[in-house]
């Protein structure tokens, strides 16, 4: 009986604790990167509703066990490794995604491109991407479809803007 309290007042603690630590970052006006140690800006310019990784190096950290929930314990650096399509349906084309990595424990996430991500980062990402056929397979495994040089115009659309069509 004594440790179940115990470990309800731990989990209630640890639940305060991260709601605090997010409210000081988003009442400061952003986070320090985990990885470049840059600072990182929150703004209503970044086209999505939460930032979760760093405009520059596109590093995230292990936060959340499932989406937005901030559960996780790890907190490990999760390093981008790939570009996917956001699933829209049959036929549709989604949007493009970061697919991150933890350094720690392996978790693969998959994350919103904000707008104010570096272009150069996201491509240098998708060209690390398609050499590496053993992460191909493993992510396929998993669910989730790397982008491959047929994906080149949709990316470069998406990015810049610019269509296949001239």
């Amino acid at each position: 009986m004594k440790n179940s309290r115990y470990y309800e007042y731990s989990f209630s603690n640890k639940k305060k604790n991260r709601e605090k630590e997010w409210k000081r970052e988003h009442h400061a006006g952003g986070f320090k990167c985990s990885h470049c140690k840059r600072w990182v800006i929150i703004n209503p310019y970044m086209g999505t509703a939460n930032r979760n990784h760093c405009p520059l190096c596109l590093w995230s950290k292990h936060v959340d066990i499932q989406k937005g929930d901030r559960e996780a314990t790890c907190h490990g650096g999760m390093r981008p490794i790939g570009l996917t399509f956001k699933h829209e349906g049959q036929f549709k084309q989604g949007e493009l995604m970061l697919v991150h990595e933890c350094a720690t424990c392996l978790k693969i996430s998959i994350n919103r491109i904000a707008r104010d991500d570096t272009n150069e980062g996201i491509l240098q990402v998708f060209a690390s991407s398609k050499s590496n056929r053993q992460l191909r397979v493993a992510l396929k495994n998993a669910g989730i479809v790397l982008l491959t040089n047929q994906d080149k115009k949709e990316v470069d659309a998406q990015l810049f803007g610019i269509s296949g069509r001239l």
